[in-house]
């Protein structure tokens, strides 16, 4: 073997080894990637449960606040048409023209 063919098998163990330590560090990298991600996604997940418990309350009162404004709806109707029923029934007393009459 010549000095020629000694050096090439050097440089290919040498690039062998510094492929394995880079495969290495790509997965030591992508493992943190993956912890990185794992810790997002809980961040994430109590976010959307906060938002859940905060929704009950706020549509509940929302739902009540609709009702209650259909109640006060319904009781002003009903004034009003009393009112217009007391002011159309008629007195004792004859109307009174609004015209004059001339003939």
């Amino acid at each position: 073997m010549d000095l020629l063919q000694a050096a090439l098998i050097f440089l290919i163990l040498l690039l062998s080894i510094f492929l394995a330590i880079t495969g290495f560090q790509v997965f030591l990298i992508l493992r943190d990637l993956k912890k990185g991600l794992d810790r997002f996604n809980n961040v994430l997940k109590s976010g959307e449960n906060m938002a859940e418990d905060l929704e009950k309350p706020v549509a509940s009162t929302a739902e009540f606040v609709t009702s209650l404004t259909s109640g006060a709806e319904t009781v002003a109707a009903k004034v009003i048409s009393e009112i217009v029923k007391r002011n159309s029934k008629p007195s004792g007393l004859k109307q009174k023209r609004f015209y004059k009459r001339t003939l």
